[in-house]
Formats: structure tokens, C-alpha cells, sequence
């Protein structure tokens, strides 16, 4: 087992507890349509199938999910193009009416919000896993012991996703305020369109330190980087939902119903994701 997914298990078992105990967050309270575990059986008899599919995922899942994408085309017969970004810009991309089939959400609340649109299919929407985040820093910077020393004044920036609109830069300004630091570095703060560009920015030097999503994280130095506790910050529960109206349902069905799969889970799970809550 590698870092990601020993970190990663390493709070899986009280991540299971607590959303047994529904501790999942406000997202549950308002599902307009509820989560299934079984995407496929929702199928209507007028959805389409298509060889091509469109699917807009949450930036968090770009290493994950490209070295799975061909075992996924090959068990739903499809070729798939994958666009990368943030949920609540995709979201309301959608709710526009942008051609996308399936939608990776790294949050609930955005595949939740696609719902009220009338934008998802009938039983379409499922959680495919739960992100967490991490503290990066630039390599040639020591890491703290804890996130509270990310305010010491040798890391003059720190970056972290759009809050407004990536579920990890909203987790990562939960963290800051519950380490009691958030007024300290807010002035420092570097924000990134997505998940992965808030990466980018510490590993390019743009910023000394990132509380950054962890599935990003894999092949990075291990002393560059830890795991944050998950209590710092509401659960990432992170959702799919089919697209209605695409004339591809019953394919974006399949995809979706891949990810939620024991071998898809074990794929996600290396690169520090861990299991959904219940659906």
C-alpha cells in the first residue's frame, strides 16, 4: 500500500462512523432527488446510448481517474473525453445548458444544485467517494508539524483553491478557521481556479505552502506534505450524476456505475480517496 492510501485509511474507519451517525453534512438535508448505489437500474425506457460521452470532472480526480479512463471505456463501450475543472463552474455550465453528459462532482452540493435544475436524470446521481485534503509545501521549506504552522512568517504565501466555487479550497478555508489561523494568513492567501492549479502554484514556487486535495498528491517528495485531520473541515462527499437529455443516459449511467465498483474503489483509494458515504 502506498503514502496516499496508508493517510488516506489511516481515518477511513471514524470517516465510516461518523456518517453513520449522519454526520454528512447539510448536503443530505437537501438531496432533491436522492442518492442511489444502483445508477443503472434508474435507466428510463427513452435514454440513449452513445459510443462518445462528454464528462466534466472535478480537477481533484485528473490522476485518478486518466489511468482509469480505459478500463472504463472498454467495460461501457464508449470512447471518453474528459474535461477537467471546478464543480461549481461546471455546475452552472450545465445549468446552461453546456453539452456534458456526466458530471464528477468533488462536492454534493454542486450535483445537488444540477438536480434543482432539472438537469439530472431520474436515479442518476450516486457518491463515487470522499476527498481529503493535505498541507503541501514547496520543496527547500520544512513542514510543519501541524497546519497551525503554516501561519510562521517564513511562508509569505499559501495557496488554496477558489472557495466560491471548488469544494477544496472551501474544506481548506474550513481547516484554516478551525486550526484558529485563518485571520493570520488570510492576507497571504493565493487562490486557484481549481484544485489542481493550487498544486501547481506550490510545486511551481508560486506559493510556499498549499492546503491542497491529497488524491493530487501522488508521486510528490512524502516529506513535502501531510495529512490534514478530517474534523477540520466538513466531509468531502463527492457525486456523479447523468445528465438527462443527452441521448447518452444509459452510457454515463455505466461509467458512473464502474466508479462505484470494488475494483474502481481500490483504484481510488491508492490515490488517497476514501469510500463514500452511504448513499
Amino acid at each position: 500500500m502506498n503514502r496516499l492510501a496508508m493517510l488516506a485509511s489511516a481515518g477511513a474507519l471514524a470517516v465510516v462512523l461518523a456518517a453513520s451517525a449522519g454526520c454528512g453534512g447539510s448536503s443530505e438535508q437537501q438531496d432533491p432527488q436522492g442518492y442511489v448505489t444502483d445508477v443503472l437500474a434508474g435507466a428510463a425506457p427513452g435514454e440513449g446510448m452513445r459510443p462518445s460521452v462528454a464528462v466534466a470532472a472535478a480537477s481533484d480526480l485528473r490522476l485518478a481517474l486518466d489511468e482509469y479512463r480505459g478500463t472504463l471505456e472498454s467495460a461501457c463501450s464508449a470512447s471518453i473525453t474528459v474535461t477537467y475543472g471546478s464543480s461549481g463552474q461546471f455546475a452552472r455550465q450545465i445549468a446552461a445548458g453546456a453539452p456534458i453528459d456526466l458530471f464528477l462532482s468533488a462536492d454534493t452540493r454542486y450535483t445537488d444544485e444540477v438536480a434543482r435544475e432539472g438537469r439530472v436524470a431520474p436515479g442518476g446521481m450516486a457518491r463515487y467517494a470522499r476527498g481529503r485534503i493535505a498541507m503541501l509545501v514547496r520543496p527547500g521549506l520544512p513542514l510543519p508539524s501541524d497546519l497551525a504552522g503554516v501561519a510562521a512568517p517564513e511562508y509569505k504565501s499559501v495557496a488554496i483553491a477558489n472557495p466560491d466555487h471548488a469544494p477544496y479550497g472551501r474544506a481548506a478555508e474550513e481547516a484554516l478557521r478551525s486550526a484558529g489561523i485563518y485571520d493570520q494568513v488570510k492576507s497571504r492567501l493565493v487562490l486557484a481556479e481549481n484544485a489542481r492549479q493550487s498544486v501547481d502554484y506550490v510545486d511551481k514556487g508560486n506559493a510556499d505552502a498549499g492546503i491542497v486535495a491529497l488524491p493530487l498528491l501522488a508521486g510528490h517528495d512524502p516529506t513535502t506534505f501531510r495529512l490534514l485531520d478530517a474534523s477540520l473541515h466538513q466531509p468531502i462527499d463527492q457525486a456523479g450524476a447523468v445528465i438527462a437529455g443527452t441521448g447518452a443516459e444509459r452510457t454515463a449511467r455505466c461509467i458512473l456505475q464502474q466508479l462505484l465498483s470494488p475494483a474502481a474503489q481500490e483504484h481510488l483509494a491508492k490515490y488517497g480517496f476514501e469510500p463514500p458515504a452511504s448513499n
